[in-house]
């Protein structure tokens, strides 16, 4: 297989961090690819930004691969990296197919996806961002949502809201292929959509723009959605010991950048805009982290529950694996917390 990682370095999405002090040579290197350069990774982001793997006795390689999860998880299969940060739908389609992956890690247990709706659409539907859910799904009765793509994560998530919300999800909204963000929130402005569905800090970009309001946040409006693994770090088995004590020192810096993010969150989010989203607000990734920083909050542990809740939202949203999953009997299979527990240990 052509190897990946070089592509990816010509490609790289933001920063990649290369520490480089004296101690580096004597430090395990770990190269991690992302699937995609957002700030939903905010324990990857949080422990380069606060140095949390150099302390941990690692010099961390990050770069987002161009392709998303299903490079990341090519780039692992290929050897060119050690872990991918992934969501957990490719590395269950991959594993139905027979690929040897397994989750060690959860990045961000809820989904933090937002529905933003146009202020001409509230007025128009005389409805309140403190109207009952039931009221405010309703609102996506005849709308047209943006998209960075079709039949993605924003239109899954947005069809399964108006099926939340007693609509038709095929027939009572339509999804148009706007671009990225930024196009998004364009066409917001220019009122050629009705609304969107995207993870912080979009919502508060154009809240503050005064062009949308956050009507749903689906991770906290919806206990199902507010305990799951929604964002995964991917390993490939056999796992050797050496890979193990790789994975235990990342899970150990992924902890301790979490933990920040949740304990000092404006001094963590200072730090993360200054060094990987320069042209950023700083008060947009001080907003976005704190409405993100409880999915960091359980170091990375799954259970039983939560993962299950993660089976119950694809079949609800009609992801089709291939093959059917149990939670209970994937563990130590498909998903794990041995590494997780051991970097709580150490």
């Amino acid at each position: 297989m052509r190897t990946i990682l070089g592509v990816a370095k010509i490609a790289v999405i933001g920063a990649m961090l290369a520490l480089s002090s004296p101690l580096a040579k004597a430090q395990q290197a770990v190269r991690i690819g992302l699937g995609a350069p957002t700030l939903s990774f905010l324990p990857i982001w949080s422990a380069r930004a606060l140095d949390t793997f150099k302390s941990n006795g690692l010099t961390a390689t990050v770069v987002a691969l161009p392709g998303g999860d299903a490079s990341a998880l090519a780039a692992l299969d290929a050897g060119d990296i050690e872990l991918a940060a992934v969501g957990p739908d490719a590395m269950l389609r991959a594993a139905a197919k027979g690929q040897p992956f397994e989750i060690v890690y959860s990045l961000m247990s809820k989904v933090t996806l937002q529905l933003v709706v146009s202020p001409a659409l509230l007025e128009r539907t005389r409805v309140k961002a403190t109207d009952p859910l039931d009221k405010k799904l309703a609102t996506l009765k005849g709308t047209l949502v943006g998209a960075t793509a079709l039949a993605g994560a924003q239109e899954i998530a947005a069809r399964w809201l108006a099926a939340k919300g007693g609509l038709d999800p095929k027939n009572d909204l339509k999804v148009a292929q706007v671009g990225n963000p930024t196009a998004i929130q364009a066409a917001l402005e220019a009122k050629r959509i009705d609304a969107f569905v995207l993870s912080p800090p979009e919502g508060y970009l154009a809240e503050k723009a005064g062009t949308g309001v956050v009507l749903v946040s689906l991770g906290d409006d919806f206990p199902l959605l507010a305990n799951q693994p929604y964002l995964v770090l991917v390993a490939k088995k056999p796992i050797s010991q050496a890979t193990a004590d790789l994975i235990t020192k990342t899970a150990k810096a992924l902890q301790e950048g979490g933990a920040a993010a949740v304990s000092r969150p404006d001094e963590t989010a200072s730090a993360i805009q200054k060094q990987f989203f320069t042209k950023a607000d700083p008060q947009a990734i001080k907003a976005a982290l704190k409405t993100m920083s409880s999915g960091v909050a359980d170091g990375g542990k799954i259970d039983v529950q939560n993962m299950q809740n993660a089976l119950t939202f694809a079949k609800e949203v009609g992801t089709n694996f291939g093959k059917e999953f149990d939670a209970k009997s994937s563990e130590n299979d498909l998903w794990t917390n041995q590494y997780v527990d051991a970097a709580k240990a150490k």
